[in-house]
């Protein structure tokens, strides 16, 4: 069947200027583009009322998995106090025999500190209970919990429920090791339609705990036309041998070189203005970052480090550029997150091919006067955080997502905030945060013509919305009115 999508504006991202009034759609696949509607037979004509077109969304970096998981669970980011959290908590339904929750920020709370493991207790004596911080990198777990999950440190003196560091991450591995294979189906599911709903038709998904455990790669890889959204699955392992056998074209994600500025713990070059005491952690050492790249760029694999403080920043960098000198590939090798940069470290970025994919809504939650960042940075590094226009003036490739289940799974969100970057400086154009999102989004994982664009035998993935995003006032409150994944409506 041939389909014919009319009376509509229809950006293509081909150029800025590529813009067309009807596309045919057959198979699967756009097959032309018209800049005034043509008489065709045989074709059946979807009337689109003025309404406009783009490419689907592509989000680079989303942890699918467990933002599919915890939307089953408890969204705590309304809670203004503990007693609101407790309630929250208490109307909660388990899965898999155990509680999540997320979007927990203590600084909004009354109080201003976590719940206790004697609070959850209180609530959930014997079921296993996981409250993960907004940044992901700190978390509140509950007697229940603790008692079960093989500690490979021993836990501090003074455990109170709150863990960092490596404790979070071994608590969190463990919950979503005991997920059963009910729970991860019902999880990624939720997780897609969280993604088509908010125009998403192909989203990067973080899966693995960061060590050996490539979890749910091999489901994903076996079921790709399941979930109607398309996943783009990044092992988080370090097992170069394992990403090859699963024949990966990636390996990493959120392998961490350092934690979160919300805990403490992204390494700075200089102390936390809040704390100067601390430059926060890196996670590895030098030798344990450059033998994993070495080895992965020699199999060919585009690796993926998640790094938010400069120093790590500089740690991962001077890596990369090591293997780019020694055998240059253009592998679009990531710095995820890339928060805190210099005009140095961006020049050195654009050198070695290194690729960023960041996440304007950090902006948007944390920067702006006695913001997050500018309490835990001070004013003068906090305009060194999230420079889209330096980037974009050098023509690196960066791309837009999310970090979901950290901020929304949401590229319209995304998208008025790269626009309406705290710092007038490093704004960018309506255009070019859409090509975060699409063109320069399916660059990063060279899927280049297939998907991100609308042009001649392209996969035909497009949103349709109420208003001009490129010419709107107001670009946050434009809606989603439909979703197309090869010409098929989901949405």
């Amino acid at each position: 069947m041939r389909t014919l999508f009319h009376n509509a504006k229809i950006y293509s991202m081909q150029s800025e200027d590529s813009v067309w009034a009807a596309m045919l759609v057959e198979n699967g696949e756009v097959k032309e583009l018209f800049s005034e509607t043509p008489e065709l037979a045989d074709v059946q004509k979807i009337d689109l009322n003025g309404k406009y077109i783009y490419p689907g969304f592509i989000d680079t970096h989303t942890h699918s998995f467990e933002g599919g998981l915890y939307s089953l669970g408890a969204d705590l980011n309304s809670a203004q106090t503990i007693a609101q959290v407790k309630q929250i908590l208490a109307e909660t339904k388990p899965v898999s025999g155990l509680i999540f929750a997320y979007q927990l920020d203590e600084r909004k709370l009354a109080e201003e500190r976590f719940p206790t493991i004697a609070e959850l207790d209180a609530i959930f004596p014997d079921t296993p209970v996981l409250l993960r911080r907004i940044d992901g990198h700190s978390c509140v777990i509950n007697t229940a919990a603790a008692s079960k999950i093989e500690w490979q440190e021993k836990l501090p003196a003074n455990f109170n429920g709150l863990l960092n560091k490596r404790w979070n991450d071994v608590a969190a591995t463990w919950f979503h090791n005991q997920v059963d294979a009910a729970g991860i189906w019902q999880a990624y599911e939720k997780a897609a339609q969280i993604g088509l709903k908010s125009g998403h038709t192909a989203i990067h998904t973080m899966i693995g705990d960061g060590n050996s455990d490539p979890q749910h790669c091999e489901m994903i890889f076996a079921n790709s036309e399941r979930f109607g959204l398309e996943f783009i699955p990044y092992p988080q392992i370090t097992d170069v041998e394992m990403a090859v056998k699963l024949k990966s074209p990636r390996i990493g994600g959120c392998i961490l070189a350092d934690g979160s500025f919300g805990s403490h713990t992204a390494a700075v070059k200089q102390a936390y203005t809040d704390n100067p005491e601390s430059k926060g952690n890196l996670y590895h050492s030098d030798e344990f970052w450059l033998k994993l790249i070495e080895k992965a760029h020699a199999h060919d694999l585009q690796i993926a480090i998640h790094c938010i403080g400069d120093r790590a920043i500089e740690q991962i960098l001077t890596c990369y550029e090591k293997v780019q000198n020694a055998d240059f590939k253009n592998l679009n090798h990531q710095i995820i997150h890339a928060e805190l940069t210099s005009d140095t470290m961006l020049d050195r970025i654009k050198n070695s091919g290194v690729s960023l994919a960041m996440q304007p809504m950090f902006d948007r939650l944390w920067a702006g006067k006695a913001g997050m960042y500018e309490k835990l940075l001070g004013k003068q590094r906090t305009s060194h955080t999230n420079r889209l226009a330096s980037i974009f003036k050098r023509n690196i490739l960066v791309t837009g997502g999310s970090d979901w289940y950290v901020t929304p799974l949401d590229a319209i969100g995304g998208i008025q905030a790269a626009v309406n970057i705290h710092n007038v400086d490093e704004r960018i154009s309506p255009y070019h945060a859409l090509e975060m999102y699409t063109t320069n989004a399916a660059r990063l994982s060279s899927d280049e013509g297939r998907i991100g664009v609308l042009k001649t035998n392209s996969q035909a993935d497009f949103v349709v919305t109420d208003q001009d995003i490129l010419h709107s006032h107001n670009i946050g409150k434009i809606k989603i009115e439909q979703v197309y994944k090869k010409g098929k409506k989901l949405i």
